[in-house]
């Protein structure tokens, strides 16, 4: 069995984890009524969630399908991420009426960006072609 290696897409995945863990408490207490923190307690989980699916699904690629992760295999999780919740905002607009919420998408697609970029950009060791 291989062993989960710690890179960069972990440590984003982990602080994904963390944020989203974070708001759901912070949610319950109610600790302002500013328009700005509750701004942020309305985006962070996607922030949060969209970074742990990444890590996921390079943990899927690597442990069940047996294949090591590259560049574009990156490019594709987070890309299919994106989709994703892309799809969940247009279902839950169309059939479970609730508002398309511009905001969610962009935050997910700016932390899709870092998460595709961080680790491209500081040549990651547990990419396969940097290897």
């Amino acid at each position: 069995m291989k062993k989960i290696r710690v890179g960069s897409i972990e440590t984003l995945g982990y602080i994904g984890i963390i944020i989203w863990v974070a708001v759901i408490f912070l949610r319950e207490y109610n600790l302002s009524d500013n328009s700005v923190y509750l701004f942020f307690l309305g985006i962070l989980p996607n922030l949060g969630a969209a970074w742990a699916a990444t890590m996921f699904g390079k943990w899927l690629v690597i442990f069940v399908w047996k294949r090591s992760l590259t560049v574009k295999t990156h490019l594709f999780i987070c890309m299919g991420i994106f989709a994703l919740v892309l799809g969940s905002e247009i279902i839950h607009d169309l059939f479970l009426n609730s508002s398309f919420d511009i905001y969610d998408i962009l935050i997910t697609f700016i932390g899709q960006v870092l998460m595709l970029s961080i680790p491209v950009f500081i040549k990651d060791k547990y990419f396969s072609n940097y290897a």
